[in-house]
């Protein structure tokens, strides 16, 4: 297998995003988003991270994107979080198992560290437990429990909030 390459979003990427989202916004058990996505709908949220301090990051193998993780402000517009980030990152599914969510997850902690970030939060859907297990292998500890705060499709699910100090 070639070697997972990772690097920051350019536009022509958001494509890619958008896909791999779209495959787990159907999949109804890994995102809280339901209603799929265009490039349009997410404007905003890409020109939001195009900056120094919340990337996205894109995971190539064989010259495809094939996942990314994007570093999100915690609570935007409350700045006593302003050295938190929240995690969001998504596989595509025909490339799960091959270590390129791990490949993405510490490559954004170390460069959210360059950054002046101080902590990191991910919020892991309840049976999403190869998040949870990942999230833990890479230090982060379960900080918090919302039991049945989402419903997909009349399911009612918790939610784990997984951190770690940088």
């Amino acid at each position: 297998m070639e070697r997972v390459f990772i690097r920051e979003a350019k536009t022509n990427d958001f494509q890619y995003i958008i896909d791999i989202l779209n495959i787990a916004i159907l999949r109804r058990s890994v995102t809280t988003i339901l209603i799929p996505e265009t490039v349009e709908s997410r404007k905003l949220w890409f020109d939001d991270h195009l900056n120094k301090r919340h990337p996205i990051y894109v995971a190539e193998l064989e010259g495809r994107v094939v996942g990314w993780l994007a570093v999100g402000a915690y609570r935007p517009g409350r700045e006593g979080y302003r050295k938190a980030g929240e995690l969001s990152y998504y596989i595509d599914p025909e490339h799960t198992r091959k270590g390129i969510a791990n490949a993405l997850l510490n490559f954004a902690v170390a460069e959210s560290q360059k950054r002046g970030l101080t902590t990191l939060v991910a919020v892991v859907l309840g049976g999403n437990h190869s998040s949870q297990k990942l999230l833990t292998k890479n230090k982060f500890e379960r900080w918090g429990h919302f039991p049945g705060i989402a419903e997909i499709d009349g399911q009612i699910i918790d939610s784990h909030v997984f951190g770690i100090k940088l």
